[in-house]
Parts: C-alpha cells; structure tokens; sequence
C-alpha cells in the first residue's frame, strides 16, 4: 500500500497503526465511495490538525522538530467568569432533581461531611446531560451513602478549543473555592473528569492547594485530553499531574488522537494498549468511540473487578507507543477500587461487548 495522506494528523489524530492508505482501482460506484469518504474524513481531520497546530502546510509531512514547536495551552486566551459555572447536588438516591449551589449557598446545605463526596465534570463541548453522569450517579449510590454534584461547565468549555482549554485555569479556581466553601474536607473529595474536564479536574486540584494548602482526596482521569497537552507535553503545572491529589488515577483509551498519551499520574491504566478499543467502528465512522470508553470501563469497574498488569510505557521516536506487560508482572485492581498504593504504568485487555470487563 503507498500513498499516505497527511502522515502527520493522522499519526497525531487517529491511531498508528490505522493510518489510511489510498489504493488505485478501476473507478467503479463502489471503489469511488471507498475512496472518496475515507479521504474526505482525512481532510477534516487535517483541517483540525492545521487550525490545532497553528499549521497551514495541510498534507506535508512535519519534521519531529516542527512537531515539538507545536504551542501548547495559552491560558492569556481565558475569559470565563464565575457565573459560567453551574452545581447540582444530590443528596441520595431519591434526590429526582437536584439542587442549584453556589459558592455563597454551599456552606448553608449542610453537607453529610462524613461521607464520600464526588464531582463529576464532562468534557469539551458537552455538558452535565452527557450520558455517562446518571449511570455513574446511580453506582456511586448502590455503594452507599455520598454527595454527589454534577459540574455544568459549558458556557466555558464550548468554545474555541483554544479558548476552552484555556479556560480550565479561571474554572478550576472557581470549583476549588467552591469545595471550600462547601466545607467537607478536601481529603474527602473525589474529583471524576472525563477529557478536557480531566485537564480541569488537575487545576482544581492545584487550585485548592494554592488557597488551603491542602490537597483533594482523590482525581480520576478519564482519557484526559491530548491535544495541546502533549506533543509537546506541557508542564505539570500546565496539566493534570500526580501532585493535583493525595491520589491520582488515569484510564488511557484514545492516546495519539483526542486522548493524552504518556502516563501522568500515580498509576496509569491503558486498556487493550491504549488505544483501538475492541467492538469500536472505524474512525470515519464514529471518531469518539474510543475516547468514551474509558468512561465505561470506570462505570463497569463499579461492580466489575477486573485486575490489571505491570506494564512498560515505550515510545519510540516516531511516537508510536508500545504498552509491553513486564515480565512476573504485579497486578492491581482496575478502576473505581484502585488500591491507593498502586503506582505504575498497567495493561488489560477488554471484551468488544457489554460488559467489557474481564475478571
């Protein structure tokens, strides 16, 4: 096979290993549309690597130096206020319609303050209707008594990417005072974000530290955004890191596209290496299913304990990634019930059907 179009957007924005290639055949109805839609879903992704990178040169091959050049995340493009942000409290299972908080109104709620409490926070372009935040509500429930708030953070996340990614720093700042002001205990908080809201799960973390000196219990990443986050990867302090929580977790399923590729916390989870997920279609055919499945492994994890084995993180000077279980490898347990003395890169693999899971 030869001809590769845009090497370096789809090495960036779709998996290594599914590069598309483009093979001459007579010009039937049939060959045309299996020419014609692969390549139309690599010019919208070329589109997007240009406008991400700040790029023009659409289809040529960038050099690893021009790679690296690549910006990352301009925090002077933030424009978020606080009123951008919107919590929703559950007290209990019976709880069919939440509670509107504020940082003025927390502190008179009168919290449960002994028991676990949960933020759940979506991701870029989406809000606190995404589907994963009731199953994952209702599992936290079935376990026992917590508070649970949902972060509707949309009016600052569903704009530019640029400006979106930006705005994690201002709307961190604001969920951190907000915690404090609720007054549980950070320690007993649990911080749950998927995508870009992993990326601000991190900067309410470092956020609560600047103004306490304390640090939130736990942050689980689920598939933390990529894109200007890594290639080249920020700083700590640009990103969520390890030291954004007394514990801090992540569940890699779409690294090298919308998902951040090396590991970043205590422990580091990537399923089936990271990337294409088994039972997800092709990328021109549904982009986010990869990206969404870690949200589903945490949910299934829940009820599910399926164990995960020690692993290398190898990538090579091409970036492709390698994720190779060591050899008498340790095994931890994968998800919701981490134990919080895991630390290290880690492997399992996944069914393509419900429940994916295997234990």
């Amino acid at each position: 096979m030869t001809g590769v179009f845009c090497y370096t957007c789809a090495k960036r924005f779709s998996y290594v290993r599914n590069i598309y290639y483009i093979r001459f055949a007579p010009i039937t109805i049939v060959n045309y549309m299996r020419i014609i839609i692969p390549v139309y879903s690599l010019i919208s992704r070329a589109t997007f690597c240009a406008n991400m990178s700040g790029s023009s040169d659409k289809g040529r091959v960038l050099t690893r130096e021009e790679r690296f050049s690549y910006q990352n995340v301009d925090f002077k493009l933030a424009d978020a206020v606080k009123t951008d942000v919107i919590y929703k409290y559950f007290r209990d299972a019976s709880t069919e319609e939440p509670k509107v908080l504020t940082e003025e109104t927390v502190g008179d709620e009168h919290m449960d303050k002994t028991v676990p409490t949960t933020y759940i926070i979506h991701g870029f372009t989406t809000d606190d209707s995404s589907p994963w935040y009731k199953p994952f509500k209702d599992e936290l429930f079935k376990l026992g008594p917590h508070n649970v708030i949902y972060i509707n953070w949309q009016k600052a996340g569903n704009k530019s990417y640029s400006v979106s990614s930006a705005n994690i720093d201002p709307v961190g700042k604001y969920i951190a005072q907000f915690i404090l002001a609720s007054g549980v205990l950070p320690e007993k908080v649990h911080i749950v974000g998927h995508s870009l809201g992993s990326q601000l799960a991190g900067f309410i973390g470092k956020w609560v530290q600047k103004l306490s000196g304390k640090k939130i219990g736990r942050i689980t990443g689920l598939d933390p955004a990529g894109p200007r986050f890594d290639y080249p990867e920020a700083p700590p302090t640009n990103r969520l890191c390890d030291t954004d929580a007394d514990f801090v977790d992540v569940i890699h399923t779409d690294i090298q596209h919308y998902g951040y590729t090396p590991p970043l916390g205590h422990v580091d989870f990537y399923p089936n290496g990271g990337m294409d997920q088994p039972g997800c279609p092709p990328r021109q055919i549904d982009v986010k299913c990869n990206h969404g499945r870690a949200v589903r492994y945490f949910i299934e994890s829940m009820y599910i304990q399926a164990k995960a084995k020690e692993a290398n993180f190898i990538e090579a000077n091409d970036y492709y990634v390698q994720i190779n279980v060591k050899n008498n490898p340790k095994e931890v347990i994968f998800g919701y019930f981490a134990e919080r003395s895991s630390r290290g890169v880690f492997y399992l693999e996944t069914k393509s059907s419900v429940p994916y899971l295997i234990v």
